[in-house]
């Protein structure tokens, strides 16, 4: 009989185990610390009062809600060490509960909602406190399905991703903020920059964690800050953090040669606990995993691979709103926030080549805002191979080829 090879099994040892517990348990777990949401996860206040008001009316009516996942942890607590389970999944749902039972916002009136029931008139309108007695039990007793997830190590980020494919998906960029974020002053910059609607709720709360757990403040002053907010406000491109990605992405571009370099390491990737797969979202989330594990105070007397907090706050980010001021708030050009890819790889590229943006003539601000609406025509104007990248980090027409390509480009037009 033929011996199989060793690597011929299951990628996680044992599977997932699907068990329930009560709402007023999993409530009582959240607020003890026994089961924990990140705090980087997507804001509840996502859903406006009416859509918390029906999953409050399903469970008081026992119907069925989607399933929660959690993963388990084994963490030391007073007393020992105690299983903590983390919300993968269902973070949105658990926290509309939680605030409903603590009398944080009251169920929508019947003529602002659709509700199934026709005794909606008994909780309409109702905070947790003012329910009927048995709609209060029934919310209390609810059974909650969970599926317990065990032993994922690695794979965390991906089962991640997999199970943020259905309903209304986790953009990469929320993915990776949500899966690295906790205890990193970097990333929570990163997202901070990324606000652009200060009256929003969820920005209002983002701002006050990173007040409260940084001591970091909104960075954006104008006149960089009406043209940020100008740029992304009320496009649907704006959706799924994609202000934050487009300043990661100008961070990855500053120093797209040290990333590469990253990638390649397998003893560094081993470390950070990442899986590459050549994809760039790949790479944007291990360089996330550097920038955390370089905020960490037991490495931070290592040699930072990559830009460190510091710089990121105090020197980059200052170069990155010179140059927003300068192209968005130029009235002589438009740039769609479709580009806002090429708009951040030449800042990060002009910032890789010390290029003092007040020396810069109005030729040169007309080349560089030509090359980011047109690329490819003005990479063939200056005999420069610009790649269409489909992704991916390396190859012909991987993204780093396309860094290379843009540093090229801006050398050749402030030269």
């Amino acid at each position: 009989m033929t011996e199989q090879p060793k690597d011929i099994k299951p990628l996680l040892p044992e599977s997932s185990t699907a068990e329930s517990t009560y709402v007023e348990i999993a409530l009582r777990e959240l607020e003890e610390g026994i089961l924990k949401i990140p705090d980087y996860q997507r804001d509840s206040d996502q859903w406006d009062t009416t859509t918390k008001s029906l999953l409050v009316e399903s469970v008081i009516n026992n119907l069925s809600i989607p399933a929660f996942f959690f993963e388990v942890a084994f963490e030391d607590m007073e007393g020992g060490v105690i299983e903590v389970n983390y919300v993968i999944d269902g973070q949105q749902r658990l926290t509309t509960l939680a605030s409903f039972y603590n009398g944080e916002f009251a169920m929508s009136a019947s003529d602002e909602a659709s509700y199934l029931s026709s005794r909606s008139a008994h909780y309409a309108g109702k905070y947790f406190r003012e329910l009927p007695r048995p709609y209060q039990q029934a919310f209390n007793k609810y059974r909650l399905a969970v599926i317990k997830l065990r032993n994922i190590s690695e794979m965390r980020l991906e089962v991640f991703r997999r199970i943020n494919q259905g309903g209304t998906p986790l953009s990469g960029q929320d993915i990776r903020l949500t899966y690295y974020g906790e205890k990193s002053p970097s990333l929570a910059f990163i997202r901070l920059v990324g606000v652009f609607d200060l009256d929003t709720a969820g920005s209002k709360r983002f701002l006050s964690h990173a007040e409260k757990e940084f001591n970091i403040q909104y960075p954006w002053i104008d006149p960089a800050k009406g043209c940020w907010e100008d740029w992304w406000k009320d496009k649907a491109l704006a959706k799924g953090q994609k202000a934050s990605e487009a300043f990661l992405w100008s961070v990855v571009a500053a120093q797209y040669d040290k990333m590469h370099d990253l990638l390649k390491n397998e003893g560094a990737l081993r470390t950070l606990n990442c899986r590459f797969n050549n994809s760039m979202d790949g790479a944007l989330d291990v360089c996330c995993a550097q920038l955390r594990y370089q905020d960490q105070d037991e490495h931070k007397q290592e040699v930072p691979v990559l830009m460190t907090y510091d710089e990121m706050s105090n020197h980059f980010f200052p170069y990155f709103q010179k140059w927003v001021a300068a192209i968005l708030g130029s009235k002589a050009v438009n740039t769609p926030v479709t580009k806002h890819r090429g708009l951040s790889a030449v800042i990060g590229t002009a910032y890789s080549l010390s290029c003092d943006v007040s020396t810069l003539n109005r030729q040169q601000w007309t080349d560089i805002a030509e090359f980011i609406r047109q690329p490819s025509k003005v990479a063939s104007q200056l005999g420069v191979n610009y790649p269409q990248s489909k992704g991916r980090w390396e190859g012909g027409k991987g993204y780093k080829e396309q860094f290379v390509a843009v540093k090229g480009i801006v050398r050749k037009i402030i030269q």
